[in-house]
């Protein structure tokens, strides 16, 4: 009896946290991209000239939301393709699992320098826990200011003309970080969660497309800025 109850929870279990990836639509070439690299494509971005390589789709659990990427990226680098561009993102099973959608490319140089010119500028995104099974609010500071942002959640700070932003998390024995307007524009991503220090991998390139490995200072993590700008379409804004 203990044994039939032990393989219907691990059957249970299988079933709840599975996870699948299924290439939906596929191209006839197999590239080979000089560097290993998963760059964002924006809607506003001309792709004329970019190969399609697949459309891939990734079922899973929403216990950690930022694998669905990563399972898609994995398999879009396998055939070939260095450049993504986002499709959709539904929740299923009570929001318990979720399925993912990108189409991804294989894109010479050129396309990235029109790329991003669509990207944010100036802007800190604060990104809350990917675990959006549970509700899990983490509090932290901007200009001494305190805010709370939740699983799934992702919050907007300008960084304006001559002013330097604080952010805070944690008391004394914290971290704290500053920023200020860059020359280039780009943004900063960054979460208070363990997602932000797995699996950045490496990209080669100008601008968004240089180093993206995500690293760690303590209590804030720095997103790799092509899995925040997926996180922006799947995560809710608080306003």
């Amino acid at each position: 009896m203990k044994k039939l109850l032990l393989f219907f929870l691990l059957s249970v279990y299988g079933n709840f946290y599975s996870q699948t990836i299924q290439v939906l639509e596929k191209g006839d070439t197999l590239q080979k991209p000089k560097y290993h690299q998963f760059i964002y494509l924006s809607d506003s971005t001309d792709i004329s000239s970019a190969k399609f390589v697949a459309r891939i789709k990734a079922r899973g659990s929403l216990k950690h939301t930022t694998n669905l990427y990563y399972f898609i990226r994995n398999e879009a680098q396998r055939l070939g393709a260095n450049a993504y561009r986002f499709e959709n993102f539904i929740k299923t099973d009570n929001d318990v699992n979720g399925e993912l959608i990108l189409s991804v490319y294989f894109c010479e140089d050129e396309t990235w320098d029109a790329n991003s010119e669509h990207m944010p500028k100036n802007k800190i995104f604060i990104f809350g826990n990917d675990d959006m099974t549970e509700h899990k609010v983490q509090g932290y500071k901007v200009q001494d200011e305190k805010y709370e942002i939740d699983s799934g959640q992702f919050k907007v700070f300008d960084i304006k003309e001559n002013e330097e932003i604080r952010l805070t998390k944690g008391g004394f024995t914290g971290m704290t970080l500053w920023y200020k307007r860059k020359e280039d524009g780009f943004s900063s991503f960054v979460t208070f969660s363990g997602f932000g220090i797995n699996g950045g991998g490496a990209s080669v390139g100008p601008g968004y497309n240089g180093v993206g490995v995500s690293f760690s200072t303590g209590k804030i993590n720095h997103v790799e800025p092509n899995l925040a700008m997926a996180l922006l379409k799947i995560y809710q804004e608080q306003k």
